[in-house]
């Protein structure tokens, strides 16, 4: 399964070396469709995309656990 976390703006670079995570501009977004997204910083997209919001520091918080789980699994 792949998450997509999207941005307003470009994406962080340290998002796209995440396994199993993609990281997109919102105005690249092509379908969500059966695919698990959570929205940074943007409520309203959220809202209209009927997805779960992150503010940036919980999108942060999220890349470092998702780091902290990748370096346990290797």
């Amino acid at each position: 399964m792949e998450i997509y976390i999207i941005f307003r703006g470009e994406p962080p670079p340290e998002w796209k070396q995440i396994p199993g995570v993609k990281a997109v501009k919102a105005d690249e977004l092509d379908t969500i469709e059966g695919r698990f997204a959570l929205v940074v910083g943007d409520e309203e997209l959220a809202r209209r995309l009927g997805v779960g919001v992150l503010t940036e520091e919980e999108a942060r918080e999220l890349l470092q656990h998702l780091k902290r789980q990748l370096g346990a699994a290797q």
